[in-house]
């Protein structure tokens, strides 16, 4: 590994307070930064989570402390052994910083946010998601241990190139369909009149079991349904099964009942008045209202006599 491809430690005249750096971001990723994003990147010391950036698009994420705990792991230096994979020599905290502005600089990493459920409510249209957390890009990029960084980057498809060549195949094998023999053009033949023939069987059905459902609805009590999970969202399989379902009414309300607890609702209201009303005391009752006062208020003494 040459020494260029090694990563530099930010500038000091670049370098601020609280372990913060202005770094300037490159369009070209070296391999260097590829190579360590590929080791990173859902290794299971990290402990990535998904989360939803801007509550909407899925994104990988981590934190700070477990970035620079799989970087300074037993398993990143048996790697870094082998000259195959292209990894630098990682010792101590300073090299995990300076790998970390590495992938600033490649665009491999983001800084993020997480939002709290408050957070989410405030900004308008976002809906918080019990699965995934929200994540906001932040404006900076601080080296905290708790601090959330979200990954820039995918793992290469192995597979990519195969199914590259299979796809150019595929289409020289469509252009070149007159020069096919006829035992391939009459297979292909035989296989688009089977496919029209499945469509047409389909369609066939849904006007069968629509035709039955009209006529059992005139002559059963309960209307009868051929393949009821026809239309539903489910599997192929599962949209045949059962093969047939009767339909159950459903449960009509008793109006009488809505009007006699509508009737009986204004009627209570009424009593309920006319319970509250106190009556009106006349000058004679008044009185005597007045004489039951102080005779209640007599004080009455039991004295024994000696007989």
């Amino acid at each position: 590994m040459s020494a260029a491809a090694q990563p530099q430690a930010p500038p000091p005249q670049q370098q601020q307070q609280n372990g913060q750096f202005q770094v300037a971001t490159s369009t070209q990723r070296s391999p260097v930064a590829n190579n360590i994003a590929n080791f990173l990147f859902q290794n299971p010391i990290l402990k990535q989570r998904t989360g939803l950036l801007n509550n909407a698009t899925d994104i990988e994420f981590f934190r700070f402390k477990r970035f620079q705990r799989a970087l300074l792991s037993d398993e990143y230096k048996e790697r870094q052994r082998n000259p195959k994979n292209g990894l630098i020599p990682i010792n101590n905290a300073q090299d995990v910083q300076n790998v970390f502005v590495l992938l600033i600089q490649n665009q491999l990493l983001l800084p993020v946010t997480k939002l709290h459920y408050a957070e989410i409510k405030e900004v308008k249209g976002w809906k918080p998601n019990k699965e995934k957390p929200t994540l906001k890009r932040a404006d900076k990029a601080v080296m905290d241990p708790n601090t959330y960084y979200a990954w820039l980057y995918q793992k290469p498809n192995p597979f990519i190139l195969l199914y590259s060549v299979l796809a150019i195949a595929g289409v020289f094998t469509v252009i070149l369909f007159p020069l096919w023999p006829n035992f391939m053009k009459r297979g292909v033949w035989y296989l688009s009149m089977g496919a029209l023939g499945l469509i047409a069987l389909f369609f066939l059905t849904a006007i069968v079991r629509l035709i039955i459902y009209i006529i059992s609805v005139v002559a059963f009590p309960k209307p009868l349904w051929l393949f009821p999970n026809l239309f539903e969202d489910c599997g192929v399989i599962e949209s045949f099964q059962p093969v047939y379902a009767w339909e159950e009414p459903k449960k009509k309300k008793d109006k009488k009942s809505k009007k006699a607890a509508t009737g009986a609702a204004p009627a209570a209201v009424a009593e309920e008045k006319v319970g509250s009303e106190k009556p009106k005391a006349t000058g004679s009752e008044v009185a005597n209202g007045d004489g039951d006062a102080t005779a209640g208020k007599r004080k009455v003494t039991l004295e024994e006599v000696d007989e």
